[in-house]
């Protein structure tokens, strides 16, 4: 009685998409740019908060991992809310340099 107890209140994991594990098949790149599309979406709703200074940041980026998990993506590792800020950070850092490249060549090719 107490096992069936326990995997009720446990999430089912496999009915959960898994984001941002670094997979390159076509249907992981799916799965990862709805993600990132989803991630961008909380992320503007809580800019607000996170710009302010007296915030507590991780408080947010961790509802941002739960938001994620609650619209059925898996995000791995043990600080979830860390692994939505990295994955924001590295958006940022991809971003600056695509556009750093175009201003140096007027075009670019990726």
């Amino acid at each position: 009685m107490k096992m069936e107890i326990e995997s009720s209140i446990l999430p089912d994991n496999s009915a959960l998409k898994e984001c941002c594990n670094g997979g390159k098949r076509a249907s992981q790149l799916n799965i990862d740019m709805e993600a990132t599309e989803l991630l961008l979406n909380l992320l503007k709703e809580k800019w607000s908060l996170l710009i302010e200074d007296k915030t507590n940041k991780k408080q947010i980026w961790n509802d941002i991992a739960t938001g994620l998990s609650e619209q059925g993506f898996l995000v791995r590792g043990e600080d979830k809310g860390a692994t939505c800020r990295t994955k924001w950070e590295n958006l940022r850092k991809d971003y600056r340099t695509y556009i750093s490249k175009f201003n140096q060549s007027g075009s670019i090719t990726i």
